[in-house]
């Protein structure tokens, strides 16, 4: 690439002469770059055709020296020009036509400039041209040359952003020439790239608005391959304006700036500009002869070979420029001040549709921040906010920027501004849009229509039932179908109805009416449809449940004409989903839904049957039979219309009683939805009447829905008295009757029931005892023997005559003979009789009382004599411990965590021994001691067959210690203790130990040992305390180990018997962790990769302490946190991530990934620690660099979650086109497509794999089915998308092209297998989950606490082959001083001795 500096040379026409009555010669205009570094412009009017070399050269000459003497010293060649040398000719840079004899004229184009190179034969150019100027006059020219290899750029002035520091040139004084060569491009469409610069610098090539004589500017000449590109018809600029409508624009000047009471303290964020200016043109693009103009812009873009990929729909609305420079990338949808959102419904419908036939030109200055490539506005800047968010309350990050608003000098609120907005639209409307003129027949004239119901604003309207649109005849009665899309209400479903009327506004003639379709919905009968009648003359429409369409339906091609057949099937389908019937969900669904809500229907039920908290009801659609309903729930078969439906409870006591029914309940809601489903009707009728079942009868639930010919409802609940007996009572019409009996005479018969605890009358269930006395003032007189007593037959009353009362004791009621027959009673005792086998019933009525190993029996006593006896031995239960209790102690310290198991004869634990209401009594130890004060009352309670007791204390004083644990309540289950306490050691320098012959025990002897071997007395202390401390820390391990090992045991076991429980067919839920282990093996055989040895991390090979460490905050890779549904989506997001984030490590935090790599001192990686040392030990190495990820430093998602969804799915609104539809084939965000499978895995704040990780590598990347659904959405994508067929398009205009097989992809959860996975499948396969990183976690402590213990048990040896030496020095240099005359003694000593738990130490090394 060069640079030529040039001294300017300003002898050009002021620019207001350009287009002015001169245009009429032809006028040559040449700039020519001289050899010495300077250049200068030369202008003829009318030449000859041809002109000799040696003239031309000779007028340059003249007119270089004639401005070379003018300008004194301002003008510095670098060299002298050889003017009378052989070698003068001029060079065309367009062509690199070399000119040396005649100069012709016509080879150049008039009123253009051209670029000549004069050469003086010397063979040296200059590279840099400085200007030669003349004040006289000044025009700015660009031009540009693209050939196949190279591309040229010269340039006279500043740049067209008003800034030298961005512009071509530098300085004011110095022009330039840039040439680049050597490109590496296709082959360009030189007349695109002429409209599109054409566009980009439209102000500057022709000005229609700064010319008071109503003439085009050209303030800069723009050439392109020597063509003005202000003589260029295209592009999008110039289509947009041709298009445009004669009437007023709507013009706003804006001026943001900051609010000065916050400017001080925000000066530090805002930038250099505190101040922003912009005026905003609307300009309306009406409709005519029924077409949209806008679509006429897009078709003449198309046939220009410049189209854009946008629709009517989605064509951008506001285009912006910055310094008179378009940015092509801002491509806005409506302002919020444009789409006028607030009227009324009636109103809205109606400027909704002249709202998209506006377009915003937005001009704006300096203040306004671009972004680096100044193809748009920078977002995040507070002006361009507030800019796109004008006519919208300010939001926070906008609450400091004030705008003033002016029109016409006016200045206005944003109130003012909607109304003056929505006027002048309206006016436009009327003024300009011609929707359809006619139809094919005669209307019919509706004056003063119901403008409110058709939305509309004439006074007229002429009702057609013919219209020809595109050459296609469109009638009333013709059936047709809207696609989804095509305009408001049409957003989810094709709609299918009958076309009845066309509605044209306004008389024929007239602009600005609206042209609509009235339709019949699908389904609504023909008496509900549209009516229009004429009485006396007068005519008269009314809607009534008909729907308007707009005419663009037709015009877009989404109104189509259907056969019978098609509108046939749809009639039947439409039959099929709509309500049919009304059900009451059982027991299994309420289950499924995870509410107590089944009715007891299928039998009988007691008295105090406890009822369903809520009662579930779904309105099922005409295709749902008994036998259709699958297993579990199906939302197909369940309407989700907003239906009103009504319960109603009642009661009647005896089911044979026509007339006796009790109103206990009703009530009307609306449909809810629960655990994913929609359209229940949840009645809490359980939660308002918890007693509803107390009384025996027939109750009665029926359920309707409001204005439905649904079908009601009903379901009868029967219940009966309770078998628990409250009371018998007298069948009596009198509540104390009275009888007068005379001496000698029977009782008249009278009749007694049977009530339950509820006051049900029930049946008897067997002929009781009946016990009858007579009572004077609480006294009794007599017991009555003699009657009769029978049951009735239905049982319901125990009938009781020839009641005779026989007593000496009459006379004491004289003189009244009054007393009272006391209430009767059964007695407590129930005949067991036999049966017809002979057989008599006991059980239940034996209760055996011994304890645990002792004998019991049975005997049968008949008239005092025993005729059977049988006897029992019931069950041993045994008292022991799991863990070892020491048998020597320290005075005054504790014994720590003893487990009591209580064992069968077999030796294996009870489990039912567990203190709780579900075993019926309560389990539990206590602990008794006779030397110390214990609390009897402390319990300790047993869990399943287990108790630990924390700590025990041992008595101060030395001695033996005696206690006793025993069951709270089996004594016979106890165990006793003896536990010898002894002071602890007291050493001297001058104190000595032995050993004794055993080498058990270290006797530690009083003061009368030898007091001249202090320095091994001192020697000895040390060794006995780090003895001592070592071996703590070995049965501190062997504790932990023994509980770990049993841990992960009960895991490994729980983990087992759940994989077995699951149903494994071809398709199983274990398919996912199948792919996932094939994804292992795929990223261990890339080799020397930090991602293959973090995939070995949970193997059995032994790791360092630090790497078990460092290892904890590990949760994995990308690719194995997370799963997809299908392959395609598996591996178009492999591929939009990238390998190298696929394989990116995944920690807790950033401390987690410090420890992950240590360094030396020279700055190189230290390969002997961290993962590295792993790594080697593996036999593997890691090469190159590798990307971690700390979730605790990751942003988190802020927003909302899906409601009641297991997955925590993020709340992103859809992406919405700008007539507010969800694109087409879009399905979702990437980040939501993700299915975790390690939801246990979160931040310290709460925050998810989900809402951190993903969120963080997808964000709001949209996922669409195509590429062309993808492309379509394009004004609908802010940050990027991608299509399962390849397509990747990230934000700022960047796109992917080709195609690629990533190796690392999601692991995919196959359709088929979620499909018969149950829910109760799912949530096994989650605990599974949740065991797998539980069973890692494990395996990971062990490993950590085996190799503490290896090590202490290493230490532990060395220091007792020191001490042992010790010993031995010892025994010599006593034996050295005292001879054989030394007697061990071992009264008052203290013994110390570590035995290592060998059973646990088999189980240390991780599994």
């Amino acid at each position: 690439m060069e640079s030529r500096k040039v001294q300017q040379r300003t002898n050009k026409r002021p620019i207001g002469e350009i287009n002015g009555e001169d245009d009429v010669d032809k006028v040559y205009k040449f700039k020519i770059l001289l050899p010495n570094g300077t250049s200068l412009g030369m202008t003829f009017r009318d030449p000859q055709p041809e002109m000799p070399m040696q003239e031309l050269i000779h007028a340059v000459k003249m007119e270089y020296l004639r401005i070379l003497r003018q300008s004194g010293s301002l003008l510095k060649p670098k060299r002298d020009i050889m003017w009378d040398g052989g070698g003068l000719y001029l060079e065309e840079n367009a062509s690199g036509n070399k000119i040396r004899s005649r100069f012709c004229f016509k080879n150049f184009k008039p009123h253009k400039c051209h670029l000549l190179t004069l050469h003086d034969g010397s063979g040296t150019m200059s590279k840099t041209f400085q200007v030669v100027v003349n004040l006289s006059c000044y025009l700015f020219v660009l031009i540009v040359n693209i050939d196949e290899d190279r591309i040229s750029i010269f340039d006279t002035g500043p740049g067209m952003d008003s800034s030298d520091e961005n512009s071509l040139v530098k300085w004011y004084d110095v022009e330039l020439l840039v040439e680049i060569y050597k490109l590496k491009m296709k082959r360009l469409d030189i007349f695109q790239l002429q409209c599109k610069l054409k566009d980009i610098y439209f102000p500057y090539i022709q000005c229609d608005e700064v010319s008071k004589t109503g003439k085009t500017m050209t303030p800069i000449e723009f050439q392109v391959n020597g063509v003005n590109l202000a003589e260029v018809e295209g592009g999008e600029v110039a289509t947009t304006n041709l298009h445009s409508c004669n009437g007023p624009d709507f013009v706003l000047q804006l001026r943001f700036y900051l609010n000065q009471s916050n400017a001080a303290s925000n000066s530090q964020g805002v930038g250099a500009y505190k101040e922003a200016n912009a005026r905003l043109k609307c300009v309306y693009f009406p409709v005519v002869e029924g077409k949209e103009n806008i679509e006429r812009i897009l078709e003449n873009l198309e046939d220009e070979g410049c189209g854009i990929a946008e629709s009517y729909e989605t064509f951008s609305r506001v285009s912006i420029r910055r310094l008179g420079r378009l940015l092509p990338d801002a491509r806005w949808a409506l302002l919020p001040f444009m789409e006028l959102t607030k009227k009324k419904a009636q109103i809205l419908k109606r400027i909704k549709r002249c709202c998209f036939r506006v377009k915003c030109f937005i001009e704006t200055d300096a203040g306004f921040k671009p972004t680096t490539s100044k193809n748009d506005l920078a977002l995040h800047h507070h002006f361009t906010a507030a800019l796109k968010n004008f006519g919208n309350k300010p939001s926070e990050k906008e609450k400091d920027i004030l705008i003033d608003i002016d029109r016409d000098g006016r200045r206005l609120d944003l109130l003012q501004l909607e109304k003056e907005y929505q006027d002048w639209i309206f006016k436009m409307h009327d003024w300009y849009d011609e929707e359809v003129d006619c139809g094919e027949d005669p209307p019919v004239l509706v004056v003063s229509p119901n403008k409110m119901k058709l939305a509309i604003s004439s006074d007229v309207v002429r009702v057609h039932q013919v219209i020809r649109r595109k050459g296609t005849l469109w009638k009333s009665g013709q059936k047709i179908k809207i696609l989804k899309g095509a305009c408001a209400g049409c957003h989810k479903n094709n709609v299918y109805a009958i076309l009845e009327y066309i509605l044209l506004e306004g008389f024929q003639g007239d602009a600005g009416g609206d042209a609509q379709l009235i339709c019949r919905p699908l389904g609504l009968p023909n008496e509900n449809g549209c009516d229009l009648s004429v009485t006396n003359g007068n005519a008269n429409l009314d809607i009534r449940g008909s729907f308007l369409l707009p005419i663009s339906v037709i015009d877009s091609g989404k109104c189509l004409a259907i056969e019978a057949a098609e509108w046939d099937h749809q009639l039947e389908r439409q039959r099929q989903k709509a309500p049919s019937s009304i059900d009451v969900l059982n027991a299994k669904y309420c289950e499924e839904l995870e509410i107590d809500g089944a009715l007891p229907v299928g039998a009988p039920v007691y008295a105090g049957h406890v009822p369903p908290k809520d009662i579930v009801a779904v309105v099922r659609p005409a295709c749902f039979t008994s036998s259709s309903g699958s297993k579990n729930l199906d939302q197909k078969y369940i309407i989700k219309d907003n239906l009103d439906m009504s319960i109603e409870v009642k009661y009647k006591a005896n089911t044979k009683d026509r007339h006796g029914d009790h109103h206990i309940y009703s009530e009307r809601i609306t449909p809810s939805s629960h655990k994913g489903f929609c359209g229940l009707y949840i009645f809490p009728v359980g939660s308002k009447f918890p007693n509803i079942f107390q009384k025996a009868g027939a109750y009665t639930f029926s359920f309707s829905l409001k204005e439905s010919s649904v079908k009601k409802c009903e379901k009868r609940v029967l219940v009966k008295g309770s078998s628990k007996v409250g009371r018998w009572e007298l069948l009596s019409d009198e509540q104390s009757p009275q009888y007068k009996i005379r001496v000698g005479a029977c009782f008249p018969p009278f009749c007694i029931g049977c009530y339950d605890i509820y006051d049900n009358h029930i049946p008897f269930k067997y002929m009781p005892q009946v016990i009858v006395k007579l009572n004077l003032n609480g006294a009794m007189l007599a017991f009555v023997e003699k009657m009769s007593v029978n049951l009735s037959s239905n049982k319901m009353s125990l009938i009781v005559k020839d009641l005779l009362i026989e007593s000496s004791e009459l006379d004491t009621i004289q003189p009244s003979y009054e007393a009272t027959l006391a209430k009767l009673a059964s007695s407590s005792y129930r005949p067991n009789t036999a049966d017809d086998h002979g057989y008599v019933d006991l059980s239940g009525l034996l209760k055996v009382t011994a304890g645990y190993g002792e004998s019991v029996s049975l005997s049968v006593i008949s008239d005092n004599k025993v005729v059977f006896k049988k006897e029992f031995q019931t069950e041993r239960r045994l008292l022991r411990t799991a863990s070892r209790v020491p048998e020597f102690c320290i005075a005054g310290s504790q014994l720590k965590d003893i487990v009591f198991e209580i064992v069968n004869a077999e030796g294996d634990v009870d489990e039912t021994i567990h203190d709780g209401d579900k075993y019926g009594q309560s389990h539990t130890l206590t602990i008794k001691a006779e030397s110390l004060d214990t609390d009897d009352s402390v319990r300790y309670i047993f869990r399943h067959g287990r108790c630990m007791v924390p700590a025990i204390p041992l008595p101060q004083k030395e001695g033996n210690f005696f206690f006793v644990a025993t069951h709270s309540h089996h004594p016979e289950i106890h165990l006793r203790f003896k536990v010898s306490v002894g002071q602890a050691p007291k050493l001297e320098h001058d104190y000595i130990g032995s050993q004794c012959s055993d080498g058990k025990y270290l006797l530690l002897p009083d003061t009368s040992a030898s007091k001249n071997l202090g320095n091994l007395v001192e020697s000895f202390m040390n060794h006995e305390k780090e003895l001592v401390r070592i071996g703590l820390r070995i049965g501190n391990c062997e504790k932990t180990l023994e509980v770990l090992n049993d841990k992960l045991a009960a895991i490994e076991q729980d983990m087992s018997e759940k994989k077995a429980s699951l149903e494994l067919g071809p398709s199983n839920p274990l398919d996912y962790n199948f792919q996932k282990d094939l994804m292992i093996k795929q990223i261990e055989s890339k080799g020397d990769s930090a991602a293959a040895v973090v995939c070995n991390l949970d193997g059995q090979i032994p790791l360092t302490e630090p790497q078990i460490l460092f290892k904890e905050d590990i949760f994995g890779l990308v690719a194995l946190l997370g799963a997809v549904r299908t392959s395609k989506l598996s591996r178009i997001l492999a591929e939009y991530l990238g390998e190298d984030q696929m394989l990116a490590v995944v920690c807790r935090s950033y401390a987690a990934a410090d420890a992950l790599e240590k360094y030396e001192q020279n700055g190189n990686v230290d390969r002997g620690h961290a993962l590295y040392s792993l790594a080697t030990a593996l036999g593997k190495s890691i090469n190159g660099r590798f990307l971690v990820m700390c979730l605790e430093d990751i942003r988190p998602y802020m927003g909302d979650f899906i409601d009641n969804d297991p997955q925590r799915k993020l709340a992103l609104p859809s992406p919405t086109s700008p007539t507010g539809e969800i694109p087409l084939g879009f399905l979702g965000y990437a980040v939501n497509m993700i299915d975790i499978h390690h939801l246990g895995i979160m931040t310290s704040a709460g925050n998810g794999l989900r809402e951190t990780l993903f969120y963080r590598l997808f964000g709001d990347l949209q996922v669409y089915e195509t590429r062309e659904h993808m492309k379509q959405a394009r004004a609908c994508i802010k940050h990027g998308a991608v299509s399962l067929d390849g397509g990747i398009a990230r934000g700022d205009g960047v796109i992917y092209l080709g195609c690629c097989e990533p190796e690392i992809c999601f692991p995919v959860i196959t359709l088929e297998s979620q499909i018969h996975m149950s829910p109760e499948s799912m949530e096994t396969l989650k605990q599974i989950e949740e065991n797998e990183l539980e069973l890692r976690t494990t395996r990971a402590e062990i490993a950590r606490v085996t190799k503490i213990y290896q090590k202490a048990m290493k230490k532990y040896k060395k220091r007792k082959d020191q001490y042992e030496k010790f010993l031995d020095q010892k025994e010599r240099h006593e034996y050295d001083e005292f001879g054989d005359q030394r007697e061990p003694s071992i009264k008052g000593c203290y013994l110390l001795e570590y035995r290592p738990n060998m059973e646990n130490n088999s189980k240390i090394s991780p599994s």
